[in-house]
C-alpha cells in the first residue's frame, strides 16, 4: 500500500511538473498572444498539442464520439459535467473550437497556476456580485466576437458517490441571451481514472462524449430551467448508459 501511494505521488507529481514546465515556457508569449483576438487561437492552438503531450506521457489516450460536426464560425456556450482536475487538460486537448473558460477565483494556491489561470481565463470571486457580473459581461463580449465559452454548470466537482452534481443557471442564462447553442460534454473515466477525493493510479483510456448543439435560438427566461434540465439529463444519461455496458 506504500509503495502504491509513493507511485500515485510521483505520478502526479510528474504531471503537473510537466503543465508547469508548459506554462513557464510559453508565459511570456502566452500573455501577448491572449492579449489580441486575432493571435488568441495561436495561444489554444499551443495549449490543445501541449495537453495532448501531457496526456500521453502521463499514460493516458483518449477516444472522442463526436455527435456532429461543430461549426467553426459559431460561437458555443460549452457545458462540459466537472469530474476531476484533469477535465480542464482533456478539455483543450480534444476540443477543435477556440474557447475560454469562465472559473472562480482561488483554484489553487499555488502562485504560478493562479496566476496564469486569472490571466488567460475569465476569472470571478463567487462572494462578490459586481465580480460575477463582470465576467459575465466578458463572457459575452467573446461570445459576440465568436469565442466560445466554457463554464461547468456544476460549479465544482462532486463528491464521488455523486454522478452528476446539481446544475446552476448560470450557463444557460449566457446562452439564451446571446441566442447561441450549447454543447453538453460528457468526460466518462475522468472520475475514475483522476479522483479528487482517494489515492488512485489508473492509467488508459479516456472517453469523452461531444454532444449534438442544443439549440437556445427563440427560447425566453422561463425556459431556461427546462434547458438546464434537458443538458442535465443528456450528461447524466449518458453516464448511465456508460455504466451499464
Amino acid at each position: 500500500m506504500v509503495i502504491k501511494d509513493l507511485l500515485f505521488g510521483f505520478w502526479r507529481l510528474w504531471l503537473w511538473f510537466l503543465v508547469l514546465l508548459g506554462l513557464i515556457a510559453f508565459s511570456p508569449l502566452g500573455v501577448i498572444f491572449i492579449s489580441y483576438s486575432k493571435t488568441y487561437p495561436l495561444f489554444h492552438l499551443f495549449c490543445r498539442y501541449w495537453c495532448r503531450f501531457v496526456l500521453l506521457l502521463n499514460g493516458f489516450w483518449y477516444k472522442v464520439e463526436l455527435s456532429s460536426k461543430l461549426n467553426s464560425s459559431q460561437s458555443y456556450v460549452i457545458c462540459p459535467n466537472h469530474s476531476s482536475k484533469f477535465d480542464i487538460v482533456l478539455l483543450f486537448a480534444v476540443l477543435p473550437k477556440t474557447f475560454v473558460f469562465v472559473g472562480k477565483k482561488g483554484v489553487t494556491s499555488f502562485s504560478v497556476f493562479e496566476w496564469f489561470y486569472n490571466k488567460t481565463m475569465i476569472t470571478f470571486d463567487r462572494d462578490n456580485i459586481a465580480s460575477s457580473f463582470q465576467a459575465y459581461r466578458k463572457a459575452d463580449k467573446l461570445l459576440k466576437k465568436g469565442v466560445s465559452i466554457v463554464l461547468f454548470p456544476e460549479g465544482r466537482v462532486p463528491e464521488k458517490k455523486i454522478r452528476l452534481g446539481k446544475f446552476k443557471l448560470g450557463a444557460f442564462k449566457l446562452a439564451m441571451y446571446n441566442q447561441v447553442p450549447i454543447i453538453p460534454i460528457t468526460f466518462v473515466d475522468n472520475k475514475s481514472k483522476y479522483p479528487e477525493d482517494e489515492l488512485a493510479l489508473k492509467l488508459g483510456l479516456l472517453r469523452v462524449c461531444i454532444h449534438p448543439p442544443v439549440l437556445t435560438k427563440g427560447l425566453k427566461n422561463e425556459d431556461v430551467e427546462q434547458l438546464r434540465d434537458r443538458v442535465f439529463n443528456t450528461i447524466n444519461d449518458t453516464l448511465i448508459n456508460y455504466e451499464n455496458r
